[in-house]
């Protein structure tokens, strides 16, 4: 499953031009300081063996690999900073012509680093989600019979912190970053580490200071709860606490149907095949995919089964000397082995910055093959699966290593799947209570039943 990663437009207006600069003078001035020739050029020969083992073209895409390191190794060798040796790492990724290749900061990376907040599988949280909303950390979601919804948090509300930690602090650090592809996937790392924040201990307790509209910070002493869902485990991943829900909005003829899940996880399977047999009278459905950070990726041919009624292909993954095909594989019999067919009518895709992996995969095929329309933010565009290796210098380089491109050839890999209608997140919406994206989709299912 690809790494977890995110940007949003809107962030580039956090942080001042003069307040960037001068947070990077500083930085760099910090580094060099400190600076080790030797662990400088480990750093380059590590990242450059790590992508020559990994890449998942052995022909590099016709770049000569070793022609790149034997140019570039005397330039690292020859480096008296850690900003000098940084540039000639960049300069090798970039012969890669991939974007989604990148190195980050050590600082970055620890400020971010989910392996340095609580843990991902943590047995308590304060039932709530937090987004970016005109650049700033916000309540997004609460759930409204969570610990968080009785302590008083509602949705809009600006993050200032959450225990010791200070999202603008570490957003701050992201914002420094002058590589858009780096600062894409630093702030899509920030989101999950500020997500992953409030968790601990079922219990424990938790202390939020939030901003109203009108600059009034009030604190909230959070009791957390048992995480719900249920435990699963998948690799050498944290556990993840997989749950679906579904519903319907409107009355039994004219209902559209809702199924959320939060992580592509095998035992959820049978809750979602139960959830489209209780919503495949509804004029339209909905899957909403916003946060989910992808899982098991096989899970796409047979969801994709209830919607379609041919087998055809979602994707392709291709790694060294192999391919898989991800081909819908269409569901005939409903979750009692009675014979149906699949849902043909309107459906919908919800996703949004934090939407990754397998995820994307099935966003963007559902949608190259039109079958779906997508609503929201464009997502992640870390589809593939990749991984992170820390240097000896400490900063972090990302490598894929395999390639994947959806249904009539579109590569999602750092671009994201753009949705059909693009919905922001504002905190006016969310102070009043409004799902925007969602409302967006069901006007359109609507329109399109009704017409």
């Amino acid at each position: 499953m690809g790494r977890m990663w995110i940007i949003v437009a809107a962030l580039a207006n956090a942080v001042s031009p003069a307040e960037a600069s001068s947070l990077a003078r500083q930085t760099a001035i910090a580094v060099q300081s400190a600076y080790d020739a030797q662990l400088g050029l480990a750093s380059f020969d590590s990242a450059w063996a790590r992508i020559h083992a990994s890449h998942y073209d052995p022909a590099f895409n016709g770049i000569d690999w070793l022609g790149v390191r034997q140019q570039l190794r005397p330039l690292a060798e020859r480096a008296s900073s850690i900003a000098e040796l940084r540039a000639v790492i960049r300069d090798m990724l970039a012969r890669l012509g991939e974007s989604h290749y990148s190195l980050i900061p050590a600082d970055v990376a620890d400020a971010v680093d989910p392996a340095r907040v609580r843990a991902l599988d943590a047995p308590g949280d304060a039932g709530l989600e937090m987004r970016l909303a005109e650049g700033e950390l916000a309540v997004w979601r609460v759930d409204p019979e969570g610990p968080a919804a009785r302590a008083g948090i509602r949705p809009g509300l600006v993050v200032e912190t959450i225990d010791a930690y200070r999202p603008a602090d570490a957003l701050r650090r992201v914002l420094v970053l002058q590589d858009p592809a780096e600062r894409r996937k630093a702030l899509t790392q920030f989101l999950w580490s500020a997500n992953a924040q409030p968790d601990g201990p079922a219990g424990s307790v938790t202390v939020i200071q939030l901003r109203a509209e009108d600059g009034a910070v009030t604190t909230h002493r959070v009791t957390r709860r048992r995480r719900p869902g249920e435990p699963v485990r998948f690799g050498n991943l944290p556990t993840f606490f997989a749950r679906l829900d579904h519903h319907t909005v409107g009355d039994h003829a004219n209902c559209v149907g809702v199924i959320q899940f939060n992580v592509w996880m095998v035992p959820l399977m049978p809750a979602f095949d139960r959830a489209v047999d209780q919503t495949r009278h509804c004029r339209g459905i909905i899957i909403d995919l916003r946060g989910n950070p992808g899982g098991v990726a096989g899970m796409v041919m047979g969801l994709a089964g209830h919607f379609m009624t041919q087998r055809v292909p979602l994707g392709t993954m291709r790694s060294r000397g192999t391919a898989l095909n991800f081909v819908v594989n269409p569901r005939l019999v409903d979750a009692q082995a009675r014979p149906v067919q699949p849902f043909d009518g309107p459906l919908a895709i919800l996703i949004d910055d934090m939407s990754v992996s397998t995820t994307e995969i099935f966003a963007g095929g559902m949608q190259a093959l039109g079958r779906a329309r997508v609503f929201g933010q464009t997502s992640a565009g870390q589809a593939l699966p990749a991984a992170l290796l820390r240097l000896p210098d400490g900063d972090v380089l990302m490598h894929v290593v395999a390639d994947f491109t959806a249904a009539g050839g579109t590569r999602i890999e750092g671009r994201g799947v753009v949705p059909d209608e693009s919905v922001a997140v504002t905190r006016t919406d969310l102070q009043a209570g409004r799902d925007a994206a969602m409302q967006a989709a069901i006007a359109w299912i609507r329109s399109r039943t009704h017409s």
